[in-house]
């Protein structure tokens, strides 16, 4: 009979165990359950379970986990069935079940609890293997905290909880994280993405979740309560960085760009609301911090727009160039001038800046560039044929080229598909910082001058390296930002600061064999103030301001336009 209430025991736990639980947890509570209803009858006393698991990608500190399953009220006896089983991975398991006080077990029943002590072995071994392969799904895999696909699941739990609202979200990023790689190397790089990702979730905790995008891009879903706790905490990030020697405490600098959900948010709404304002904090040098707005929404619309409208209309002849003459300040003649794109649509000219900016961030204004130097050449080439005498004529290159090895190339080659001279032709380019863009402009610029192509660095002055481009770079003229000029005028007693950061600027510009001009001239003042220091050229509405094709062509055929001007 005993063997019997036994044999139903065991029964009872196979009938009412779950095998479809799907983490350990659940799993191990399953076990808990049937063991307590199939206990009566196989006599058992206590069942505890042991798991020893080695660290894995996913659980970077290993498992250590004990616990009691089942333990009768009546006390146990030591004398039960013990097995250690070893995992695939090489943790171990140790199963130990035990019989109520005052009962001993026969062969035949060990061997009885032996089977349960495998089923249980088989369950929660299934449930970690399934908790795992979850994991998989939402862990970002060198960091271990949350990858994409987590966050939106955490995210999408708390939308079907109404809880959304209560929170803030955070696109962020690791500010100037190629410059770590290069100063570290990039596996120190990776350890700094490891070290700031625990940091982070740690402070997180269950206020949240952390996420990394990919990359050195990071999101944040956050109580709102905690964001000016966020803020102070990020400020205060530093890592020590480097092996042996070479180590040394690196004060991490975050780009943040915050939105606080409202009511009728999705996580698509917060996940592109925060983007929004991170792109705005990326556009400001000023900030790292940036709050979503409405404007930023125009502002990101805007851009849409552009960058949707802008392939149409460079094929349907809506950009077209002007030309703003520059003038010999020596004799006010007429000397070269500058190509700039305009943007016609529905008969009115988009402002440049309007544009210009959003291609400039998405890379189609290397285009934009192109189609403009093609219209230059061909309009040089036309000149010649109707027996104009032209004049060089400037075209600005965007600093995104300089990744382009070809780039000496295609100019080469367009100058030559229309036959002109390379003396006609100076390309500008922006003022840069970088030294490897540096080492870029510099190889780029000896092509040109080997190819009888004029190079100029526009908008001098407004980098941070500036005199390190006027002792590395051969180009041949030096172009000097409007800003200099503001406060140059009649009233400022000739003793401004911009007169003698200028007047020093022109005198290292000639002595270097370049030549200087001046854009933005207004004022007789500043046209005077730049001839008395022997400043070459000048640019701007008090000469002229920029022309279409056919006004420009009077102005090369009228050689006295500027005589009275400046």
């Amino acid at each position: 009979m005993e063997n019997c209430a036994f044999c139903r025991g065991v029964m009872t736990f196979l009938e009412k165990i779950n095998e479809n639980a799907v983490d350990m947890d659940n799993a191990i509570g399953e076990v808990c359950k049937a063991l307590e209803l199939a206990a009566g009858d196989l006599r058992l006393g206590r069942v505890q379970l042991s798991l020893s698991a080695p660290p894995n990608e996913f659980e970077p500190e290993g498992v250590v986990k004990s616990g009691e399953m089942f333990l009768s009220p009546e006390g146990y006896e030591n004398d039960g069935v013990v097995i250690n089983y070893t995992t695939h991975e090489g943790g171990k398991v140790v199963s130990e079940f035990m019989p109520v006080r005052g009962e001993k077990w026969n062969d035949e029943e060990k061997a009885m609890i032996s089977l349960i002590s495998k089923n249980c072995y088989i369950i929660t071994g299934r449930a970690r293997v399934m908790s795992l392969m979850e994991k998989s799904l939402y862990i970002d895999r060198m960091t271990g905290i949350c990858n994409t696909e987590g966050f939106m699941k955490y995210g999408g739990m708390l939308v079907a909880r109404h809880q959304l609202v209560n929170y803030a979200a955070a696109f962020i990023n690791i500010k100037n994280f190629k410059y770590v790689n290069q100063l570290f190397g990039s596996r120190q790089g990776d350890v700094l993405l490891k070290k700031f990702s625990l940091a982070m979730d740690k402070f997180v905790k269950d206020d949240g979740k952390f996420a990394r995008l990919g990359g050195d891009n990071f999101v944040l879903l956050i109580k709102k309560g905690r964001i000016t706790d966020l803020r102070a905490f990020v400020d205060a990030l530093s890592f020590e960085m480097g092996e042996g020697e070479m180590k040394q405490l690196y004060n991490l600098r975050l780009r943040m760009g915050i939105y606080e959900a409202v009511e009728t948010d999705t996580m698509g709404d917060i996940m592109n609301k925060s983007s929004i304002a991170f792109n705005a904090a990326k556009s400001d040098e000023r900030k790292d911090v940036v709050f979503f707005s409405p404007l930023h929404l125009e502002e990101a619309i805007h851009k849409k727009k552009i960058s949707t409208l802008f392939p149409m209309a460079l094929e349907s002849g809506e950009f077209v160039v002007y030309y703003q003459p520059k003038v010999r300040l020596s004799d006010n003649k007429l000397c070269g001038c500058e190509a700039l794109c305009r943007w016609v649509r529905d008969g009115q000219i988009v402002p440049p800046m309007d544009f210009i900016p959003v291609l400039e961030t998405e890379g189609s204004i290397c285009r934009l560039d192109f189609f403009v130097f093609e219209a230059v050449c061909a309009d040089i080439k036309r000149w010649l044929e109707m027996g104009l005498d032209p004049v060089r004529v400037s075209v600005n290159f965007s600093k995104r080229h300089l990744h382009n090895q070809r780039l000496a190339d295609q100019i080469l080659g367009i100058i030559r598909k229309y036959g002109i001279d390379g003396r006609y032709i100076e390309v500008e380019l922006t003022e840069m910082t970088g030294a490897e863009d540096l080492t870029a402009m510099s190889v780029f610029v000896e092509r040109m001058k080997d190819n009888g192509v004029a190079t100029s660095i526009d908008d001098f002055g407004t980098g941070y390296s500036s005199l390190n481009l006027l002792k590395d770079l051969d180009v041949d003229v030096i172009k000097l930002d409007k800003s200099f000029f503001t406060n140059i005028n009649e009233s400022d007693g000739g003793i401004s600061t911009d007169r003698i950061v200028v007047k020093n600027i022109v005198n290292m510009v000639n002595e270097l064999n370049m030549e200087a001009v001046s854009e933005g001239v207004e004022t007789h003042a500043q046209a005077e103030f730049l001839r008395d220091n022997h400043c070459s050229m000048a640019q701007g509405f008090l000469f002229d301001r920029p022309l279409p094709k056919e006004e420009f062509e009077k102005r090369l055929s009228d050689e006295s336009f500027y005589a009275d001007k400046g």
